[in-house]
């Protein structure tokens, strides 16, 4: 059994107008129409919905004890099906919903102003943050697990992605080190060093293996974190060198720090904002791409 919504609809109306006249007016509909659908709506259910008239000839507009049940049920229904345009509206409107960024350790560093600006924008938006390396990012964007993310390097094909950061590495190392005064280095001249590099879910310490590897050497790592702050003040104590992002660098205090760019080969910190573009972009999504796009620069520490 399949009940019409729209013949739900004119009961609910033709109980409230109490006329049939007036509900065929209030629905732009004929008498015969609304009749019918009264009919269908009884043969469907098999009961009667109304009390007949005078000698059964004129139906009344009063219900019976099952049409007031059936009636109270319709009101539900309807109830319902209006919900559901209501929640896709106000999703529409952001007025409600949830946003899913994934940021890596800096990230949310980066993006502070930004979050806090959508917050204002749309403060009924529920924020919540997958904080892992990129690599782990760009896995859960590809798992559909969150909604947007940023990466590290070039997209893969079912991603799409905004730039938000290019920052070309450089080698840190003790002020007091054999680099002293070095404007840049090669990763080659490291291969003898202790490195600092990060945790294996980092998209960036693979960068840094790979490029090592291409020039015929294993870096000598002695200490993995995912803590950037750890990592310099690691540095400064003379355990090893790291190699970082120069906007990063930029940031500690240069009296403490030997910071040389890093050259051939010259490595990239590459950001893109990136998405799913195999799965449908809520509203969310699109008001925060939107703040990415027109507010480039307050994406800094």
């Amino acid at each position: 059994m399949m009940v019409d919504l729209k013949s739900l609809k004119i009961l609910v109306k033709l109980v409230q107008l109490q006329s049939f006249t007036r509900t065929a007016d209030a629905l732009c509909l004929t008498q015969p129409t609304i009749s019918k659908a009264i009919r269908g709506l009884e043969d469907e259910l098999g009961t009667a919905l109304f009390h007949k008239g005078e000698a059964g000839r004129k139906r009344e507009v009063q219900l019976t004890y099952l049409g007031e049940q059936i009636y109270q049920h319709a009101l539900q229904m309807l109830q319902l099906e209006q919900a559901i345009y209501d929640s896709v509206a106000e999703v529409r409107a952001l007025e409600r919903g949830k946003l899913t960024l994934g940021l890596p350790p800096l990230g949310s560093v980066l993006l502070s102003r930004l979050i806090a600006k959508f917050h204002q924008q749309y403060p009924a938006i529920e924020l919540s943050f997958l904080e892992v390396g990129a690599s782990g990012i760009e896995a859960a964007i590809l798992d559909k697990q969150i909604d947007v993310g940023i990466v590290l390097g070039h997209l893969k094909p079912a991603l799409g992605g905004i730039p938000i950061m290019d920052s070309p590495l450089c080698l840190l190392s003790a002020r007091n080190s054999a680099w002293q005064g070095r404007e840049t280095v090669s990763l080659l001249e490291l291969k003898d060093e202790s490195f600092l590099l990060f945790a294996d879910s980092f998209t960036l310490n693979q960068m840094i293996l790979q490029a090592a590897q291409q020039l015929g050497f294993e870096p000598k790592i002695v200490c993995k974190s995912s803590q950037w702050d750890f990592i310099a003040k690691m540095v400064d104590s003379g355990m090893g060198i790291a190699l970082l992002p120069q906007v990063y660098c930029e940031q500690l205090p240069a009296e403490r720090y030997q910071i040389s760019r890093l050259c051939q080969p010259e490595l990239n910190w590459t950001l893109r904002m990136a998405w799913n573009t195999t799965v449908a972009m809520s509203p969310a999504t699109r008001a925060w791409l939107r703040i990415i796009e027109t507010h480039p620069d307050e994406i800094h520490f």
